[in-house]
């Protein structure tokens, strides 16, 4: 027969496997979260930086387009609005589409990184 102090070691180990429980779970989502942050802080790092390489690129191939088509037009003044032209055509494009294609797929795809799991 069992008797008192028995059941008491029972409830007792039983109460150190729940509070074990309770603390390595509570240890995985801090990892998590921490894995996560550091994830979206090395995206958000790498995104500035390659929005920044991509805004001299775009400036210095704009501008060399712009002065290359205003030689060939003999005026300079014309081949800068024509590349200004297109990309206003540009910015008006995105700008219309940006509702129902762009912003959607970005939403998809943030969403998806976040609930990814390895």
């Amino acid at each position: 027969m069992k008797n008192e102090s028995d059941d008491a070691r029972e409830q007792d180990n039983l109460v150190d496997a729940a509070s074990d429980i309770i603390e390595t779970y509570r240890n995985l989502i801090t990892v998590r979260i921490v894995e996560n942050t550091s994830l979206g802080a090395s995206i958000s790092v790498l995104g500035i930086l390659v929005l920044c390489v991509s805004a001299f690129v775009l400036l210095f191939s704009g501008l060399g387009m712009a002065w290359w088509i205003g030689n060939r037009l003999d005026n300079v003044q014309a081949g800068f609005f024509i590349v200004g032209g297109f990309y206003l055509i540009l910015l008006i494009v995105i700008l219309a589409t940006a509702n129902t294609v762009l912003i959607p797929a970005f939403r998809n795809l943030i969403i998806k990184k976040i609930y990814e799991q390895d």
